[in-house]
């Protein structure tokens, strides 16, 4: 019997919300599944109950990660847990969301954007200043390269043409978890018909254009009403207020952070799904909103395009008076809902990333 991979698998996004919070979980659940490995984890104190709650049998060891502040436990990832890992004696390490800790052993490092070089503005001053140094080392260092999505691959190749060679794509999947979730009726549900956006209120996400349009939106359309469900995020301060206003005039809601019953309830109802975003390193609400049959407006975005795969209608960011019209004419006709079953799977996904472990270990 061939001896598994041990892995380092860093994972301190785990318990978090947003779509980083999900990615890591379905990682585990997926790598969970993996004959091929086993794992040591790397988690926040926090995140030890929902570790233990997902139950995966390949976990044999679990590291918590020090210091208190997100600076803090960054710089301890990045200078001291390299160390740490190669006394478990891990064969890889893979860190999952930005840096990889200094060390000798062989390093894959899954790159969801390179915002972090092309947009630092829309991070607060400390890790605008840190993150875009510590990425590119983390990027010039890592053995592999794991893009998800051929969008970032080419953005990574348009970053540093050096890192074509050693870069693989593992798309994301669709959540299990979501997909299998039984709707759930939320306490705060939209009165009458609405459109739904899904994400934090960042600047790339370009909620406010949304906010721009939609009075006209409402009075185009009988009241449809704009839902938001997501965190709030980076430099998001004055599209909250804006949102707020919005949602006192009748014409929006923001439900922040729902579980997976209550979104999988928004993703079924909504008349339409919207994601306008200005640049995405996958777009995973735009694969769920189509998984669970929901008619979906995106941006022209090249990661959107991508994991669409035809199944949504495109519209420029920047063009507000197409995305009225792509919205007036979804809220008037009666779209089908069926499911897409080309859409990716995190278990095609968690192959992907051991095909890169065993790139990464054979150099």
């Amino acid at each position: 019997m061939t001896a598994r991979m041990r892995i380092g698998l860093l994972a301190s996004a785990l318990g978090g919300g947003g779509g980083m919070g999900r990615y890591t979980r379905e990682l585990i659940l997926a790598l969970g599944q993996e004959q091929a490995v086993e794992m040591t984890v790397v988690i926040a104190p926090e995140a030890r109950g929902t570790l233990e709650s997902i139950d995966v049998p390949n976990v044999n060891d679990i590291i918590t990660v020090g210091g208190r502040s997100q600076i803090d436990r960054a710089l301890w990832e990045r200078y001291r847990l390299g160390l740490i890992l190669e006394k478990r004696s891990v064969d890889v390490i893979h860190g999952t969301k930005h840096l990889l800790p200094r060390t000798k052993l062989p390093t894959v490092l899954t790159v969801h954007d390179v915002l972090a070089i092309t947009w630092p503005q829309q991070y607060a001053f400390v890790k605008r200043a840190l993150l875009p140094r510590y990425f590119r080392a983390s990027l010039r260092a890592a053995s592999v390269l794991l893009a998800v999505s051929e969008a970032t691959a080419k953005r990574l190749a348009q970053v540093d043409g050096s890192f074509r060679s050693k870069t693989m794509v593992a798309q994301n999947g669709v959540s299990v978890e979501l997909t299998s979730a039984s709707p759930l009726l939320p306490i705060d549900k939209p009165v009458g018909r609405f459109a739904l956006v899904v994400g934090d209120l960042s600047p790339r996400k370009n909620v406010s254009l949304l906010i721009d349009i939609w009075d006209r939106v409402a009075s185009a359309t009988d009241g449809l009403q704009l839902v938001a469900v997501g965190p709030d995020g980076w430099r998001s301060a004055q599209t909250r207020d804006r949102l707020e206003k919005l949602a006192e005039r009748g014409h929006a809601m923001w439900a922040h952070r729902v579980g997976d019953q209550q979104l999988r309830w928004y993703y079924e109802h909504a008349t339409v799904v919207l994601a306008p975003a200005i640049e995405e390193g996958f777009g995973l609400p735009v694969a769920e909103a189509l998984a669970l049959g929901a008619p979906v407006i995106a941006s022209n975005d090249e990661a959107l395009v991508e994991v669409a795969r035809g199944g949504a209608v495109h519209i420029p960011a920047d063009d507000p008076t197409a995305w009225i019209e792509a919205i007036v004419s979804a809220a008037g006709r009666s779209v089908p809902r069926l499911p897409q079953p080309s859409l990716p799977t995190w278990r095609e996904h968690a192959t992907r990333t051991v095909d890169a472990y065993r790139r990464a270990i054979g150099g």
